[in-house]
């Protein structure tokens, strides 16, 4: 009761005060029902009607954000589910997998405590039945799910304690959800069991490693976890001493530790290795009954146009015609605020202020805050608009939650130097940082942490930025690595001096980055750096980097969801060669293969007969395509696959088009195709369940169609891509010919 219903956290998410408003729309609707279970779904049911998946930035918003504006990430979905059952006395926690081992991504999904028993599902995912949602088959695939309580806890029903960080204690949940095996990490020096060394257990998600558990050694030096069955990686510290290791298939590791000296790299080392993914081991299985599809087929489309309706009632008519519309419907549930602060005189930096925020932002702030910032904001001088407005007027630094902070900060001042020089330093004197009794997820708002005089190294970040752009300084967390910078004569000075070396990269490749490659540098574990916004030019791309130990990885996905990874370790300083080759580790079609059972799904036929199994014709191999009428990328594959007519005719290959209504097949390429391809078979899907089920299972996103399966004779899925890149015509039909031998 005190960590799943009482408490009023769930993750990271802002702190809202929002139970009153939940229960009184949802007690009416559960309080008849005869089970847990059932009020569990039927709460689902509603979260459903309010808010639907969203992609939007990471700072997660509170649960009454989503409620009043109707959309969320997983993880705020999941914490907006979690907060309506706790809302009416049903314990709930959120769970996750922090990465995913077979596909560049993770997921939050939702627990709830019926008949003492968990049970999940999927949230704002209305289901017939619990233990269901479209993550069933990654869910069995990963490497690990946990959940957090905040504080300590014992009871059993909490799971197997991971570790204690901070405020949080995490719990291990994987047992549940996939095929495991405990591994067994002793970490020595010359043979000596080290007590209190700091275990990172990795995944390499992303082309860069990402730690999902944090383990401790115990007096022997060993610790232990229970994990997937999959390949990962391990980082160790302890003191000065340091060990990296891949680990796959071992039951018992050991990790020799070494100096820190001992480990930098002496020239170059470029270490090759394939990461092997779990395979899909169902342990969840819940297929649906025919009965059962009809019934979510149509709670989804109830709940759908309720949610629509919902939405598009928040904008109000009336603001259609004014100049700041645009903001007012990004605001949602939130435009009355957005309003009141717009209209409340003529001075045009309103609009200025509200246009450098985000849209979650324009979806949470208070007038009060805004307008707290305009009274002791900065004036611009001759600095320039790309300067001013972004790091001197905004409000926004990181994804901190949005709070007042200047006129508070102006006061600071009277204690604190001006001297941006001078200026961080004195700050750590004044504000003591915290290790022990945070979560390391929360920064404490600017403000705030001056009230305090207490915050995490990240807390002191934010407040030294806000302290100068409350002078009128311009300041900012560096894109690169979020260091702290100031604004000065014409260029960023980072407050920490440390000195930098120019690194040129060449590729010839598609390098995106945090998809297929990324540069890290070590600090004490490896530092992600922040590339995203820097470009490629001819081939290359220009770096100013701070001297010191890089990483630059490689990695290559494949559709089974193993990769093939390059990684290249080096020390760099000025003066030295700094020019790379960002290269790819080579592969051949076989490697894009595998042997995926889908789960049974039918069709019907033109005629009316329903096709039990659309993976399998008539012993042949097939190629299904999900085609969504009238969308860009399937005219392009339909394009495509009518200029290879000839080729697919001498392929022994059955080829099925999923359309979801009769209606389709009189989309303009949809005919054409069909009449181009008369050997092309239609079969009638109504998307609500085969086209994510499909996708999941071969990591392929359900929410961009077309979906395209290649399958052999057996009926195994061997391949799946979806939407539509250059050539995936011509790839699917070499791998039906690589079929057909």
């Amino acid at each position: 009761f005190l960590h799943y219903v009482l408490f009023p956290r769930v993750n990271d998410e802002d702190l809202s005060f929002h139970r009153g408003i939940f229960r009184s729309e949802l007690w009416e609707r559960i309080v008849n029902l005869p089970t847990t279970a059932e009020k569990v779904l039927e709460v689902n049911r509603w979260c459903h009607e309010i808010a639907s998946y969203e992609m939007q930035d990471e700072r997660t918003a509170s649960p009454l954000t989503v409620y009043r504006c109707g959309s969320g990430r997983c993880g705020e979905e999941s914490a907006f589910l979690v907060s309506a059952l706790r809302s009416v006395g049903i314990a709930a926690r959120q769970v996750y997998s922090p990465r995913w081992a077979h596909c560049d991504d993770n997921h939050a999904w939702v627990e709830a405590l019926c008949d003492g028993q968990w049970r999940f599902l999927g949230a704002c995912e209305p289901e017939p039945v619990l233990d269901r949602g479209w993550f069933n088959s990654p869910a069995s695939r990963a490497m690990l799910v946990h959940s957090r309580v905040f504080g300590a806890a014992e009871h059993p029903l909490h799971g197997e304690e991971i570790c204690t960080i901070g405020a949080v204690t995490w719990f291990n949940q994987i047992s549940r959800y996939a095929l495991t095996q405990r591994r067994t990490l002793r970490v020595e020096v010359e043979g000596e069991g080290i007590s209190g060394a700091v275990i990172y257990i990795q995944i390499l998600n992303e082309a860069s490693f990402h730690t999902i558990a944090t383990l401790v050694t115990d007096k022997n030096g060993e610790a232990s976890i229970e994990l997937g069955l999959g390949d990962f990686h391990i980082f160790v510290e302890y003191c000065e001493y340091i060990c990296e290791k891949d680990a796959g298939d071992e039951a018992f590791i050991t990790l020799e530790l070494q100096g820190y000296l001992d480990a930098l790299p002496i020239g170059e080392v470029l270490h090759s290795k394939d990461y092997i993914a779990p395979l899909d081991a169902p342990v969840n299985a819940s297929p649906l009954s025919a009965a059962q599809k009809r019934e979510r087929a149509a709670v989804l489309a109830e709940g759908r146009a309720k949610r629509e309706a919902r939405i598009a009632a928040m904008f109000p008519e009336s603001a259609a015609d004014k100049p700041y519309a645009d903001l007012l419907r990004a605001a949602r549930g939130n435009a009355a605020e957005i309003e009141t602060f717009l209209s409340a005189d003529s001075d045009p930096r309103r609009e200025v202020m509200l246009r450098s925020l985000s849209k979650k932002d324009l979806r949470d702030t208070t007038a009060e805050i805004l307008e707290s910032h305009l009274r002791a904001l900065a004036p611009q001088g001759d600095l320039p608009d790309d300067i001013y407005i972004p790091y001197v007027l905004c409000p926004r630094i990181d994804l901190e939650p949005l709070r007042a902070w200047r006129e508070e900060l102006t006061q600071a001042l009277q204690v604190l130097t001006s001297d941006p020089e001078l200026l961080y330093n004195e700050i750590a004197r004044h504000v003591k940082l915290s290790y022990t009794d945070i979560y390391g997820q929360l920064v404490t708002p600017p403000a705030q942490a001056w009230q305090a005089k207490r915050g995490s190294s990240r807390s002191q970040d934010l407040l030294y930025v806000a302290l100068l752009r409350t002078q009128g300084i311009p300041a900012r967390l560096r894109s690169l690595d979020g260091v702290p910078e100031y604004y000065r004569e014409g260029k960023w000075i980072c407050v920490f001096h440390t000195p930098t070396f120019s690194m040129h990269l060449r590729t010839e490749g598609d390098a995106v980055y945090r998809q297929n490659w990324t540069l890290s540098r070590r600090i004490s574990d490896w530092e992600l750096l922040h590339l995203e916004n820097e470009t490629w030019s001819d081939g290359t791309m220009h770096l100013s980097l701070p001297e010191g130990q890089y990483r630059l990885t490689s990695c290559v996905r494949m559709p089974n969801g193993n990769q093939f990874a390059l990684h290249r370790e080096f020390m760099r300083y000025r003066g030295k060669k700094n020019s790379f080759d960002l290269t790819f580790r080579s592969y051949e079609l076989s490697d894009l293969l595998r042997s995926q059972r889908l789960p049974l799904m039918s069709a019907t036929t033109l005629d009316g007969k329903t096709v039990e199994n659309i993976c399998a014709a008539d012993g042949r191999p097939t190629i299904l395509l999900w085609l969504e009428e009238g969308g860009e990328p399937t005219e392009h594959i339909l394009n495509e696959l009518i200029a290879a007519k000839d080729a697919l005719q001498e392929t022994d290959i059955s080829v099925r088009f999923l359309l979801r209504s009769r209606e389709a097949m009189r989309q303009r390429t949809i005919a054409l195709a069909l009449e181009q391809l008369p050997f092309v078979s239609v079969l009638l899907d109504d998307w609500a369940y085969d086209l994510e089920t499909a996708a999941r299972h071969l990591t392929c996103d359900p929410d961009t169609p077309p979906l395209a399966v290649v399958c052999d004779a057996d009926g195994n899925a061997v391949y799946g891509v979806s939407g539509y890149s250059a050539g995936s015509v011509e790839l699917i039909l070499r791998i039906a010919k690589h079929l057909t031998k």
